[in-house]
């Protein structure tokens, strides 16, 4: 039997692990042994160890490129990358802007693929100086979906309203800035900052890059070579915003009895409060939460063109997922106005409000949202992808097929620029 493997490790409330997990399953259904290679424990290096000497690794992957980096001995005794010297794609999955660890988003070899969750994330990754190697879009499916008989939607009309989200706290990253760089640049990232604030209930916060680098334009500098400063305004700027709004949405809702769960809430006053704090959380307990919510609230990371991986769980579960504004919800869903709402405190807390007054009405949307969700997506698809993904690369690093054309050269001798 062939293996996929899986590459995990420690991360915030488990959900990287654990959303690589829920894929077990996918995998198994389609004939392949899963196997879970988990950095965070001590028999890591036996488990990878006893699976590359069984061989038959269909492919492995990771979030954010985990292991992708992992290095082996040649016969030769030269060392190299792992994944290019036993012939095995490597898949890295990633839910983040490539402003962030950006060495992540450069592969190691034509034997590693780079799969992005945001159409936004691949086009800033196409503006940056590339790697030869497959970049791609991982198809939208239900995460994590449940049958209906699963859920009990006469008890979710007593539940509550969940907002799952960690926090950060905007005037520290502020004072961050200002702690550790020259005035000139503190007051240049700043002005930018307050403009993308400004605007936070427009689109100009869904292409940061365009913002950074039409700002040093206007001001005399071209920054399409110098990708250092690029990427640090870019990273800094899209943080900040994520911040903003965060803390936005807690503000609304807090003066309502809905459930705020997650880290880095310190900075936020909940004293006087309706709203009910509780530190923490774990990603795999969250989806009995969610299936018995009334529904959770979400936000974006800077993104509209495909959705969040809450809203995905939210309507694989059959539950509510009260999202900001989006380009694919408006798309694809008649009734996204419903459960939709603006970065503007007084939009959002009458739409907590409507919610809270009208609980059995939205329960119905949640669970005909997310049938509506599930008769056009389908969970098995995003297994097909990864393999097909795998396919891909080993057929574009491989030897030349036999059976082909002899006036076909395979494999060219130009491979692109590092």
């Amino acid at each position: 039997m062939k293996s996929v493997l899986f590459i995990s490790g420690a991360s915030a409330n488990d959900a990287l692990g654990a959303a690589g997990r829920a894929h077990r399953t996918l995998y198994e259904d389609l004939g392949y042994e899963f196997v879970e290679i988990d950095f965070a424990s001590r028999e890591a290096s036996d488990t990878l160890n006893r699976a590359l000497e069984k061989g038959g690794i269909e492919f492995a992957y990771s979030a954010m490129g985990m292991g992708s980096d992992i290095k082996a001995t040649r016969t030769d005794g030269t060392e190299g990358n792992l994944w290019q010297i036993i012939g095995v794609p490597f898949l890295s999955l990633k839910g983040d802007s490539p402003a962030y660890f950006f060495d992540r988003h450069v592969m190691k070899s034509p034997w590693h693929a780079s799969l992005y969750f945001y159409p936004e994330h691949l086009a800033l990754r196409k503006r940056l100086p590339m790697t030869p190697a497959l970049y791609g879009l991982v198809p939208v499916v239900p995460f994590d979906a449940v049958g209906l008989r699963d859920v009990d939607f006469g008890a979710k009309a007593d539940g509550r309203l969940l907002y799952l989200k960690n926090g950060n706290d905007p005037e520290r990253l502020v004072n961050a800035w200002r702690a550790a760089m020259p005035a000139s640049t503190f007051v240049l990232l700043t002005e930018m900052a307050a403009e993308l604030a400004a605007g936070v209930a427009t689109e100009s916060g869904y292409d940061i890059d365009a913002v950074v680098t039409e700002h040093f334009r206007s001001r005399g500098w071209d920054l399409s070579e110098c990708l250092n400063l690029r990427l640090f305004f870019v990273a800094q700027l899209d943080d900040y915003l994520r911040r903003v709004k965060s803390v936005l949405v807690a503000d609304a809702i807090a003066d309502f009895p809905v459930v705020i769960q997650g880290l880095n809430w310190e900075h936020f006053d909940f004293s006087k409060r309706r709203a009910t704090y509780v530190k923490g959380g774990d990603y795999t307990h969250s989806r009995q939460q969610i299936i018995e919510a009334l529904g959770i609230i979400d936000m974006s990371p800077n993104t509209q063109l495909a959705p969040h991986d809450r809203p995905m769980r939210a309507m694989a579960l059959y539950t509510l997922c009260l999202t900001n504004e989006q380009r694919f919800f408006s798309e694809h869903f008649l009734d996204a106005g419903q459960f939709s709402y603006r970065f503007d405190r007084d939009d959002l807390q009458a739409r907590i409000a409507d919610v809270l007054a009208h609980p059995a009405r939205y329960v119905e949307l949640g669970r005909a949202v997310g049938e509506q969700f599930q008769k056009t997506r389908r969970r098995e698809d995003f297994a097909q992808f990864m393999l097909d993904t795998a396919s891909h690369v080993r057929l574009a690093c491989g030897a030349r097929p036999p059976g082909l054309q002899d006036f076909f050269v395979w494999p060219p001798e130009f491979k692109g620029t590092a």
